[in-house]
């Protein structure tokens, strides 16, 4: 037992002072934990004030003190930009504790220094920046203005690195650098290409080896690329913009798919115009490989003769994309014919003019959007079916200024964007009035055509995009001097105004105006609705009187007059309808539907209206 009590001893001895002094430290600690902030001190500042570094600070005084507290109080400090370094310091006091937040001010900004910038202003990057000289620098402020600059670059399609060592010089007191790397093309490489020369892709485009890149003007180019209709868009596979060798540089590959651009056909035809007509033609749209075009025709309808055609197209004269064309002909133009499935009776049908001579076109860029070009024309006309009472037969000789301003995202199938052309022509008409008597007529002839394209999605954002859109045209155009009948506006027909047979109205002034909602059905297959609204008027007396005693002498011409009157003034007329548009291997068919005023008629063609 005095063992037993001995070992009892021992061990309350060891383990009673333990106790005793947990006893006494959990009071300590508890004390501790639930100290206060009685005082908060700042210093260093000078520019900042207390107010403003008090108003982002997590405590306050009567705060309880901890270490987590202290911590986010110095996160905080640092989160406002305006300090190089923030330190803290604890002092223990009777009435709780003291903390002092020690801080190094950011220079005041004396300069900002923006380099590397070449196709955005130093002014426009200065004007999306907070930081501004006067004021003390915000490295916080300074990180987001950076991504300010960067959006001012993406923003315009361009991209932009900065500099790792973009920020406050380390030498110069208050100096900013913002170094700027915009991102340039190395090597642009197309690949895919067999016939067509690299050339022919490589000249269409304004995104070039040592140019800044611009993902805008790259998708500009390819679809100029495409819209030269030798390569297949369908199959196509995207363009690529690839690491180059260096940072800040990329390598454009541009693969592409080529079409046959070749063909040889000989066959029979149906035209609204024609009729039932037998043809052979030739045509390569990419001569040589080198984008060019040449094209003969041979066409034979009725008992009317045959029709040659000869026409050459360079679209590359020069290195200012100067471009030349020549067409040669002795060719039948058919006027008043019925259309396809026609409503009205076929009427007079046998107005024909033959047209032999020839044309050359050269043309010019004037800026990125415009393009000017100048046409030479020379031709025999002769009107076949017309009694000796109205002789038409005669040469015209013209010059024509013409200038085209496009802003469509696409020349074929636009759904954003605008088209207008302006034309002014001057020429001498000499007609025969009697056998071997002839008289000299100078005539101006003015026109314009405007053309705007709507989609609710803006801007084409993928080649083989489909989505809804709508199309506008308006055109006018007047003439001065007594000028032959052939040289006058004719108004009717699948280009002009639907539900009307061709060349239905003619004079000397004329105005179409049309509305076209187009929408996809299915692949290859569009839908359209359209109203065309449109007259031709102003025609000299003679063809506008079909009670004109004189026409007794001339039953063809009278019947003609009878059947299709005319008037002195603009008297609109409304065609409207719907149609299909089917993408094919030769191009977009064409088949519209139109009622108006005197029945309904179905119109075949090629492309788009406009």
């Amino acid at each position: 037992m005095m063992k037993l009590y001995a070992g009892l001893g021992r061990l309350l001895g060891q383990v009673l002072p333990g106790i005793i002094m947990l006893t006494i430290f959990i009071p300590i600690v508890s004390y501790a934990q639930t100290q206060q902030v009685s005082e908060i001190v700042i210093m260093g500042n000078e520019h900042i004030s207390r107010e403003a570094i008090q108003a982002v600070l997590p405590l306050k005084v009567g705060t309880p003190y901890s270490e987590e507290v202290i911590r986010a109080a110095k996160q905080a400090l640092e989160k406002m930009g305006y300090f190089s370094s923030v330190t803290v310091g604890i002092e223990n006091l009777e009435s709780g504790v003291r903390v002092l937040f020690n801080v190094v001010e950011n220079p005041v900004v004396t300069q900002i220094n923006i380099t590397g910038n070449t196709v955005i202003p130093t002014d426009k990057l200065r004007s999306v920046m907070r930081t501004t000289v006067g004021g003390v620098f915000n490295s916080s402020t300074f990180n987001q203005d950076l991504i300010s600059i960067e959006n001012t670059y993406s923003d315009q399609g361009y991209i932009a690195l900065i500099q790792d060592n973009t920020g406050l010089d380390p030498n110069k007191s208050g100096v900013v650098n913002i170094y700027i790397l915009e991102v340039r093309i190395e090597d642009v490489r197309v690949t895919g290409n067999k016939k067509t020369k690299t050339i022919v892709v490589l000249r269409e485009m304004q995104s070039k080896p040592g140019d800044v890149y611009n993902k805008r003007t790259l998708f500009a180019d390819i679809q100029r690329i495409y819209d030269l209709g030798i390569f297949d868009r369908e199959t196509a596979e995207p363009f690529l913009v690839q690491d180059g060798s260096a940072i800040g540089k990329v390598v454009i590959v541009i693969p592409v798919k080529e079409k046959k651009t070749g063909e040889v056909t000989v066959g029979f035809g149906y035209s609204s115009r024609q009729r039932l007509v037998g043809q052979a033609k030739i045509s390569e749209t990419n001569f040589r490989g080198m984008g060019q075009t040449i094209n003969g025709m041979w066409e034979q309808g009725g008992t009317n003769g045959a029709s040659f055609e000869f026409g050459f197209f360079e679209p590359w004269l020069d290195k200012r994309h100067s471009s030349l064309g020549v067409n040669l002909y002795d060719k039948l133009i058919y006027r008043f014919s019925s259309d396809l499935f026609a409503g009205q009776g076929s009427g007079p049908t046998n107005y024909n003019e033959r047209r032999i001579g020839g044309s050359g076109t050269w043309s010019r860029p004037l800026n990125a959007r415009s393009r000017g070009f100048f046409t030479v024309r020379d031709e025999f006309i002769n009107t076949e079916n017309f009694s000796s009472f109205i002789s038409q037969k005669g040469t015209v000789a013209s010059g024509t200024f013409r200038v085209t301003t496009s802003t469509r995202d696409s020349e074929i199938d636009p759904f954003t964007g605008a088209y207008s052309v302006l034309s002014a022509e001057v020429g001498n008409a000499r007609t025969e009035v009697s056998p071997g008597s002839f008289t000299d007529t100078l005539f101006t002839k003015y026109s314009v055509d405007l053309r705007t394209y709507l989609s609710k999605g803006g801007r084409r954002k993928d080649l083989n995009e489909r989505r809804r859109r709508i199309g506008v045209r308006v055109m006018a155009g007047t003439l001065t001097g007594n000028v032959p009948f052939f040289e006058q506006f004719f108004v009717g027909g699948a280009e002009t105004l639907r539900g009307y047979r061709e060349d239905r109205f003619w004079g000397k002034s004329m105005f179409i105006a049309s509305i076209e909602p187009r929408f996809p059905i299915a692949p290859n297959l569009d839908g359209v609705l359209f109203v065309d609204i449109g007259d031709a008027w102003g025609a000299s007396n003679i063809f506008v009187n079909p009670n004109n005693p004189a026409l007794d002498n001339d039953p063809t011409l009278k019947s003609l007059l009878q059947t299709l009157p005319q008037s002195s003034g603009f008297h609109p007329q409304i065609g409207y309808g719907p149609g299909i548009r089917v993408m094919t291997p030769l191009g977009q068919l064409r088949l519209d539907y139109g009622f108006g005023s005197e029945g309904s008629r179905a119109h075949f063609s090629f492309g788009q209206v406009f």
